[in-house]
């Protein structure tokens, strides 16, 4: 276990499994009708994504001008993912009148 990690291949690893979540949920979301929303999933996990990819450009050796466009993804993704959420999952509660 300590070689996958020391080596990078569990970011490879965990990449592959988001894969697979995000085909399941939008598969899912696709066949019920039900589950998160297909924006929710792709920007949330667009977000932690690319902070993985950053991890796996470090651990493989590349420039800080790849590191850096990847964490600036990450942050894109991050502000989209609230921006959206703000429009879509905001509503008054009726814990503030």
């Amino acid at each position: 276990m300590a070689d996958i990690i020391d080596s990078g291949q569990i970011v490879t690893i965990m990449l592959l499994v988001v894969a697979l979540e995000i085909v399941a949920l939008v598969a899912w979301r696709m066949v019920t009708g039900r589950g998160l929303r297909i924006p929710a999933v792709l920007l949330n996990i667009g977000a932690g994504g690319s902070l993985m990819v950053a991890l796996k450009l470090k651990f493989a050796g590349a420039s800080w001008q790849w590191l850096a466009l990847s964490l600036i993804a990450a942050l894109c993704f991050h502000v989209a993912d609230l921006a959206w959420r703000w429009r879509h999952e905001t509503a008054p509660s009726t814990h503030d009148r």
